[in-house]
């Protein structure tokens, strides 16, 4: 077992004042998020129709393909009407009743800030071309926008300059509003990364099991639907997956050599990889083995210690495939060698 070791980092986070003092129900946190989220994709989706539409027709082929994604915080039932959705919403009328089909398939808010990001990403150079400090030839910087105009399938008259400073005012808005209601979570997540780092015997370093909270809070606010519950209880339960997380890099971390294990446990070593206790599980058993194969791909010192060999699925069936009939006798000797 590693010894505790603080971290700045922890002090630091633990220092951050949360700017939203008073505590507020899920609707209202996520519909404000959401609110200035769809105010910044309204000026895209009017002059760059098309940009928009594409990206949103992946994301609901993609879900549609692969059942198991979830794109969208709709139950899985209510997921099967994306497609009724996406047309409605590729066939309307107007932007308005447009945006407000997209805003019924409920895309986690993770993709919106996605899109947004490339969005702004490509603006960037033609932000720079409009600037009077720039300087450049008159004929290259025309040239220069039309084709950033052409790659973002601005409609024919649009304004994407306009479009641009509008939806990046609400995109900053609605960013410093996530990050805000991170705050206001913030001390819940530290106090469960500390407990996590303590749990797993601190083979993790602090530091890492705060960033992979931190990473899962963020995750769970942009799926969390507040018609289907409470945000602290959303965060509480992704917290299991971070802990899932710590636990997959401490298994990696605490495995040992059998060298090392020898110099631990001396001839009682058998004994600390498990093979004679028969409380032990067959989950330990399987990680001891492939941890003693990889030390000896031989298999002399596993076999004199009677170290269980466990084969992998995949060789297990090259095996079974030389088993002519399945039901000679050959065929239970292949069992007991695969198994």
């Amino acid at each position: 077992m590693k010894a505790y070791e603080h971290s700045r980092s922890f002090d630091l986070f633990k220092t951050v004042e949360e700017r939203i003092k008073s505590n507020y129900t899920t609707e209202q946190y996520l519909s404000t998020l959401d609110n200035f989220l769809w105010q910044s994709l309204v000026p895209i989706h009017t002059e760059c129709p098309s940009l928009f539409n594409n990206y949103v027709a992946k994301v609901v082929a993609h879900q549609a393909l692969r059942p198991s994604t979830k794109f969208t915080s709709l139950t899985a039932e209510e997921r099967g009407k994306l497609p009724v959705h996406l047309f409605n919403m590729l066939t309307a009328a107007d932007v308005p009743q447009a945006h407000n089909a997209a805003k019924a398939m409920y895309l986690n808010r993770g993709l919106l800030f996605g899109f947004l990001a490339l969005f702004h990403n490509m603006m960037r150079p033609y932000m720079k071309l409009h600037s009077a400090f720039y300087d450049i030839d008159t004929l290259v910087r025309a040239h220069r926008m039309r084709q950033i105009e052409l790659s973002v399938g601005l409609r024919h008259g649009g304004v994407l300059y306009a479009a641009a400073q509008q939806s990046s005012f609400w995109y900053d808005k609605a960013r410093m509003f996530k990050h805000m209601i991170i705050e206001k979570y913030q001390r819940m997540t530290l106090n469960n990364a500390r407990k996590t780092y303590k749990d797993f015997n601190h083979f993790v370093p602090l530091d890492d099991c705060i960033q992979i909270f931190l990473q899962v809070l963020s995750r769970a606010i942009d799926r969390c639907n507040p018609r289907q519950g409470v945000l602290t209880t959303f965060i509480q339960n992704w917290f299991k997956s971070a802990r899932s997380e710590v636990a997959k890099l401490a298994k990696g971390q605490s495995d040992q050599s059998y060298e090392a294990m020898s110099e631990d446990h001396g001839d009682a070593a058998h004994i600390a990889l498990g093979t004679t206790d028969p409380d032990r599980s067959t989950e330990l058993q399987q990680v001891i083995a492939e941890a003693a194969r990889t030390v000896d791909p031989s298999g002399s010192v596993r076999a004199a210690l009677g170290i269980p060999e466990i084969l992998p699925y995949a060789d297990r069936q090259s095996l079974l495939m030389f088993v002519e009939d399945p039901y000679e006798p050959e065929h239970e000797l292949a069992e007991s060698v695969a198994g």
